[in-house]
């Protein structure tokens, strides 16, 4: 692969969130992007060899989003999440990864999205840690 090629790589390093419309910006990790099947095994009489499987349950993990705050960033987040509490009806997400020159690889779209749980930083007055803020996602799948 030559350094050209590369170029149009995905990077996980470079990504963006859009809830209902609102870019909720950069993030530094975005976790459970996945699917379990889980089909349901169906015997049959008198065939030894092998087992039907019928469609069972699809799971969806949550979202789990981390990031350091920001000013232009965090207060997108409080607004979204404030907005929930009078319309809890479930929206759409997007999660973009992006190549280095920030164009599109994939999208992700979520469908009847909703917070699960938002966690604010840790904050000690003798810490010099950067204050770190954490979005957990639920939804019903891939759109």
């Amino acid at each position: 692969m030559t350094l050209a090629q590369s170029a149009f790589l995905g990077l996980e390093t470079r990504f963006k969130v859009v809830v209902d419309g609102v870019d909720l910006g950069a993030w530094q990790s975005c976790i459970g992007l996945s699917v379990e099947f889980h089909p349901d095994p169906l015997p049959e009489g008198g065939e030894y060899g092998f087992v039907h499987w019928l469609p069972g349950h699809v799971e969806y993990p949550p979202i789990h989003l981390k990031r350091a705050m920001s000013a232009s960033d965090s207060p997108k987040v409080q607004q979204w999440l404030a907005s929930k509490i009078d319309d809890f009806s479930g929206g759409t997400a997007q999660i973009t990864l992006l190549d280095s020159q920030g164009k599109t690889v994939q999208t992700w779209s979520l469908r009847n999205v909703h917070p699960q749980s938002w966690k604010g930083p840790d904050l000690a007055a003798g810490s010099q840690n950067v204050a770190i803020e954490t979005l957990d996602l639920v939804h019903e799948g891939f759109l």
